[in-house]
């Protein structure tokens, strides 16, 4: 007669098969089954975590550069200089947006519209910072960046393609797009930034977008359907009060 076989479980496993069995023990083919389980899932996770560090490499080779301007690498939501009661509520804005971001049923993008000097690309830089330092993948690019990127990829010597530009645009955690109104008009151009913001919706992931533009021209400047796939999970950060390179207060 065959001796029964000891099994060595792991501390760390055993308090999983606890947590998650139905029954006080396991047969010896279910605690395999659920062994095999573990380490799948161990393995899906770690190759998760590779393929997002391999994305965000990519991105930063693309752009040469994480995309922050230099005197925006140490900005924080904190270091933004409040001195009106409409700060305060773009300030606020910003922390929730930061808070949930990721989370089931958070908003996914947001838009900030106003006049320049009014410190958009600070807040939206300081919430790159805050999202980078944490593991994620935040990448700032105007859309004339991507544009021109995306024209270098058709030249026969290019090391990528246009697919792999947009996707690469695509699939960061966060894509911070400045300048929307200033990329090029021509139709095919034009279609590239669309192209990039429409797999980012698709894929739910999230963008925010700096213009000069009131939202009602943004809708028109990038079309109807792409505004209704942006808009549909968005929050709007109206920036218009003076400008505080021109007009900076004695006391902040």
């Amino acid at each position: 007669m065959n001796k029964p076989m000891m099994i060595s479980v792991p501390r760390g496993l055993m308090a999983k098969v606890k947590a998650h069995a139905k029954h006080s023990a396991f047969t010896p083919d279910e605690f395999l089954a659920f062994q095999q389980r573990e380490a799948k899932a161990d393995y899906e996770r770690q190759q998760a975590q590779l393929q997002a560090e391999r994305q965000q490499r990519e991105v930063k080779k693309l752009l040469e550069r994480s995309g922050v301007q230099d005197i925006y690498l140490a900005a924080t939501l904190e270091s933004y200089q409040v001195y009106r009661p409409e700060q305060k509520v773009a300030i606020a804005t910003c922390r929730d947006y930061l808070r949930n971001f990721g989370q089931y049923g958070a908003v996914k993008n947001m838009v900030f519209c106003g006049s320049t000097g009014t410190g958009k690309n600070h807040m939206a830089s300081a919430i790159c910072n805050a999202l980078n330092a944490s593991g994620k993948s935040a990448v700032v690019a105007t859309a004339f960046e991507i544009q021109m990127k995306a024209r270098a990829s058709r030249r026969h010597d290019s090391p990528v393609t246009e697919d792999r530009v947009i996707s690469s645009f695509a699939n960061v955690d966060l894509l911070v797009l400045d300048e929307i109104e200033l990329g090029s008009t021509q139709d095919y151009d034009s279609k590239i930034v669309n192209a990039v913001i429409d797999q980012r919706v698709t894929k739910g992931k999230s963008t925010i977008v700096l213009t000069n533009m009131h939202l009602d021209q943004l809708a028109n400047h990038i079309g109807e359907r792409i505004a209704d796939r942006l808009f549909a999970s968005f929050c709007l950060v109206e920036c218009y009060w003076p400008s505080y390179r021109t007009n900076k207060p004695a006391v902040a």
